[in-house]
């Protein structure tokens, strides 16, 4: 009977094994860390020699790099899984990129790009870029809630786990001209050289790149259109960046300035030849001559309205001698913040009677801005005109008290942004006077508490509840709703109002009800007779309907006749009035939003 001897490996064969082995751990190693490595709470993707972290608990509920890139850029992609299975291409979250000098130059003169920097190192930028167009066409909300948490944890982490230096574009934007030099501000007219207007003016921004002084070649850093952009510019040399092309420019200059022959006014020595220049190759105009002006500043608001003295006496000997375009608004505005309640007396006893029509003629003029691309104009106006209205009395407030509220229809976000400018106290008496305009200036959506208080109407408002009345309310609850953020629902004994928290201190009334004897809406009252409408209203404008919303009925209860309602035509107000027996008993004031309640 054979027995069977177990058969020993031979010592080489198994160190052959283990080192062909090896490679292979390393392949499986390398392709897991390629596809996703977890660590305890994150996912590692490697990229590059850089590591990339997305928290666990959101791995499943996306899809990392699903089409391969087609830059050497583009580090890693993000999608929400559910979207991208959807509408394959769709559900972008985001792209965690990196860029040379020279990319980063570029994309800063870049408009609207949906890409920000957040990190750099010696050579790089990084950055995180997300899509500006519909990435989730049905549950945004849940797009918004991935895009927001995933995002920032994925660019905080990238920054400390490769140990780069955090960045921000601000620290580019946020200085005044890009590079420390003596400036020159040149005025050009694009239309000179069509039709001969000097009505659009674009105003170019010169510094000296490389050296300063006499010596030093010029170039155009930026640019400010007529409404008030102001667009960056570098020169785009093929991956160069500008320190090292600008460089090259100068050592160029200078040899050519050995030459005897060299002309200094056709060189880059010269700011208007390169203005010139600048002007062919980067807007593709042929300009002429009268079509460039110097000036001694780009034309931002902060640099206007810093020239203004400050006092009213420096311009109002102008304004009375040549009307209300004399003096600028720059010049008029800055003024305004230095008054107090006795400068009005001030004017009348050093002007007479011949000062106040030019000076509000100014004032409303000047009141809205026209550089809608710089909202520290408008933001700074309203600070002007806000300061002089809360000196003003009598006449005086009246009047101003128009300008305030122009400003505020205008853009209230604006308005509320100017409001930080002022002390607690001023701001809070603004609030206060603004709310009070508010609903005054309404005249067709608003209900008037009268006897026991004023106004509110359907409209936005600076501060929240009591939206500058007296009112008391018996209880609250804040929400968030669905499209439409932040809603709080105020109730009290008699009337309820709804409003949503649009965010920078604006809120939205958009709901009144009440069932308070008295309270009146277009001149009808609760406790009115029915016959009352018709002395306010004609039959074709209310329409009656035997059951009312069911919002309405759900507040008001079902203890009624009728209701008449007034809805204009293609708008999502409507005012409602409730009759049981022949008498209004309640009334309701709905801006339905997305559509007309009734």
């Amino acid at each position: 009977m054979s027995t069977a001897i177990p058969m020993r490996k031979p010592r080489l064969r198994a160190k052959t094994s283990f080192l062909l082995a090896v490679p292979v751990l390393i392949l499986v190693l390398a392709a897991s860390l390629v596809s996703g490595c977890t660590s305890s709470k994150v996912t590692l993707y490697k990229r590059d020699g850089l590591s990339i972290a997305i928290p666990k608990e959101y791995v499943d509920r996306l899809l990392i790099d699903p089409v391969d890139h087609d830059d050497e850029r583009t580090l890693i992609s993000a999608y929400q899984k559910t979207v991208y299975d959807k509408y394959p291409g769709m559900g972008l979250l985001f792209h965690i990129v990196r860029y040379t000098e020279a990319e980063y130059e570029q994309a800063l003169s870049a408009v609207d790009t949906g890409l920000s920097f957040f990190g750099k190192d010696d050579t790089h930028y990084y950055g995180f870029a997300f899509p500006t167009d519909v990435q989730s066409p049905e549950d945004f909300e849940e797009y918004q809630a991935l895009f927001l948490s995933v995002g920032d944890f994925v660019r905080s982490d990238f920054v400390q786990r490769n140990r780069l230096t955090a960045y921000d574009d601000e620290e580019f934007f946020s200085r005044t001209y890009t590079y420390d030099s003596e400036h020159v501000f040149i005025k050009y007219y694009p239309y000179h050289s069509v039709n001969g207007s000097k009505d659009i003016v674009w105003t170019l921004c010169l510094s000296q790149p490389a050296e300063q002084g006499e010596g030093g070649i010029w170039c155009v850093e930026r640019w400010r259109d007529e409404i008030g952009n102001v667009y960056v510019y570098f020169p785009d040399a093929h991956g160069v960046p500008s320190r090292e092309y600008y460089a090259a420019l100068q050592t160029e200059t200078d040899a050519a300035r050995q030459d005897p022959q060299f002309d200094a006014g056709n060189s880059l020595l010269a700011p208007e030849h390169v203005a010139f220049e600048f002007v062919k190759s980067v807007f593709g105009h042929t300009p002429v001559a009268g079509s460039f002006e110097r000036t001694d500043s780009i034309g931002t608001p902060q640099e206007l309205f810093a020239r203004s003295s400050g006092n009213i006496h420096d311009y109002m000997p102008k304004l009375i001698a040549e009307g209300k375009d004399a003096v600028s608004a720059y010049d008029l505005l800055p003024c305004l913040e230095h008054f107090i309640k006795d400068t009005w007396e001030e004017l009348r006893w050093a002007y007479g009677l011949e000062w106040w029509e030019p000076f509000w003629s100014a004032l409303f003029d000047a009141a809205l801005s026209d550089m809608v691309a710089d909202p520290y104009d408008q933001i700074m106006r309203n600070y002007y005109l806000g300061k002089l209205f809360l000196t003003s009395d009598g006449a005086y407030a009246e009047l101003t008290a128009q300008l305030v509220l122009l400003q505020w229809n205008h853009h209230n976000r604006l308005y509320s942004a100017a409001l930080d400018k002022f002390t607690p106290d001023e701001a809070d008496s603004l609030r206060g006077y603004l709310s009070g305009l508010v609903s005054y200036s309404e005249d067709t959506f608003k209900v008037d508490f009268f006897p026991k208080d004023g106004p509110i109407s359907l409209n936005a408002y600076p501060a929240a509840f009591p939206f500058g009345t007296n009112l008391t309310a018996t209880g609250s609850e804040t929400f968030y709703a669905e499209g439409l953020g932040p809603v709080t629902i105020i109730d009290s004994d008699g009337f309820q109002l709804k409003n949503l928290d649009e965010g920078e201190g604006i809120y939205y009334v958009y709901c009144i009800r009440t069932t308070w004897e008295g309270a009146s809406a277009k001149g009808v009252a609760v406790g009115d007779p029915e016959e009352r409408l018709w002395d306010r209203w004609s039959r074709e404008e209310l329409r009656k309907f035997g059951r009312i919303s069911h919002e309405d009925e759900g507040w008001f209860g079902s203890d009624y006749d009728y209701g008449y309602v007034y809805v204009p035509e293609g708008s999502n107000k409507s005012i409602m009035y409730l009759i049981k027996d022949g008498r209004v008993t309640g009334i309701s004031l709905v801006d339905g939003l997305f559509g007309p309640m009734y």
